[in-house]
């Protein structure tokens, strides 16, 4: 005889629901692939390539940086700090003030490894966050040794190409690719206005519109705007003959002051 199935409360069923809705919702990016380790040691020839060191991960795909120990590479070991940055500061080879710092290679007795997941939501508060058609650089500007493990500046970057570019979400060759991809490529504002017009020419605005420069002020009402000038004597066209010499004014004389009145008649009086 078949066993009854009880049905769980509806509000049981309503949060299973939900529960069920947001490990989809986590794992929709979950399935990817295993790309191959990068090796942060001078032995990698992948440092030299033409081009640099590019990878083309999904969003899914999973990324392992490793520091191999003392003879794992085939030399001595090499100190490292392994930075997250943008790409002028990839350019520069230089680390921000409050850089995100991804592995620290410092532990000659072992491989020391590190994993990164593209995903663009992440449910670790420290996890790390991509998003598609944008680059990413991982850089370090340690020089190898311990005392150089600090430096925020050059490094094995610039001396070693010591590199990686990340085009996430993108493949090579793609349009995206060659037209550069987010705006971490941008290492300049966008041009301003320019200058104003000189003194003393006069501007045209539009009729109606903004003109340039100083024609803006007058573009509403679809006039010339003239600026100033430091002269307003009137120039002789060339061939011309010269003007008459200028005669000074006669001065005249000062006025007379007014004759004073008239004495009073006498008065006379009766006796």
């Amino acid at each position: 005889m078949p066993e009854a199935v009880v049905a769980p409360p509806a509000s049981v069923g309503m949060a299973g629901r939900c529960a069920a809705l947001l490990v989809a919702v986590l794992g929709a990016g979950a399935a990817g692939l295993s790309l191959e380790p990068v090796v942060w040691h001078t032995g990698n020839r992948r440092f030299l390539a033409a081009g640099g060191y590019v990878l083309y991960p999904q969003i899914g795909d999973r990324l392992d940086l490793v520091c191999p120990g003392a003879g794992g590479a085939g030399g001595g070991y090499e100190y490292y700090k392994l930075y997250l940055v943008g790409g002028a500061q990839a350019r520069r080879c230089q680390v921000p003030p409050a850089p995100t710092l991804l592995l620290t290679c410092d532990r000659p007795q072992r491989d020391v490894r590190f994993t990164i997941k593209f995903q663009e939501f992440s449910p670790n508060l420290w996890g790390h966050e991509f998003r598609r058609l944008h680059d990413y650089y991982i850089i370090t500007t340690s020089d190898g040794t311990p005392e150089g493990l600090e430096n925020r500046q050059g490094g094995a970057c610039l001396t070693r190409a010591m590199r990686v570019t990340l085009r996430v979400g993108q493949r090579p060759g793609s349009a995206t690719e060659q037209e550069g991809a987010g705006p971490a490529n941008q290492t300049s504002p966008p041009p301003g206005p320019g200058p104003p017009p000189p003194r003393g020419r006069a501007v045209a605005g539009g009729a109606g519109g903004r003109g340039g420069g100083a024609a803006g002020l007058g573009g509403g009402w679809g006039g010339f705007v003239v600026a100033t000038s430091a002269s307003t004597t009137p120039q002789n066209p060339p061939g011309a003959a010269p003007p008459p010499p200028r005669l000074p004014r006669p001065r005249l004389p000062p006025p007379r002051p007014a004759p004073p009145p008239p004495p009073p008649p006498p008065a006379y009086y009766k006796v």
